[in-house]
């Protein structure tokens, strides 16, 4: 398992007091391999995120991509599921969130997770959050 940081990880995310507010997510793959992490975004601590949106190009036979969070910090309570099960993405796909919002308890990174055999092309995230500071 590698870690890949996504050009978007250097993005400034909104933290102020609009009541909505989005973070694009985006990174070209090349050949990343089952079990890699793509960190996307880093978000703060209060963090409700209302939707998640994940945009993949045809990545590859039998590749699935999930997409959730982990704690900047290392804390446990962070899911590679929570905003999408492992979705096909082996023909190009666009798969918003289907849970009820989540409020992340610690600063934490906007992960993909690839499954199924390895991914290559353009993958974007769009995350629509409200920041609640903690």
């Amino acid at each position: 398992m590698s870690i890949i940081n996504a050009p978007s990880l250097q993005d400034t995310v909104y933290s102020g007091e609009c009541p909505a507010a989005a973070a694009h997510g985006y990174v070209t793959l090349a050949a990343a391999q089952i079990g890699d992490v793509i960190r996307l975004n880093k978000v703060y601590a209060g963090t409700k995120v209302l939707d998640a949106h994940m945009v993949a190009a045809a990545l590859g036979a039998g590749t699935t991509l999930a997409l959730g969070f982990e704690y900047v910090n290392g804390e446990a309570g962070g899911s590679d599921t929570a905003f999408l099960a492992p979705t096909a993405t082996n023909a190009a796909s666009s798969t918003h969130m289907s849970s009820k919002p989540v409020t992340l308890a610690y600063d934490a990174y906007i992960i993909a997770t690839v499954a199924g055999g390895a991914a290559t092309g353009q993958l974007d995230t769009v995350l629509t959050y409200e920041f609640r500071g903690q």
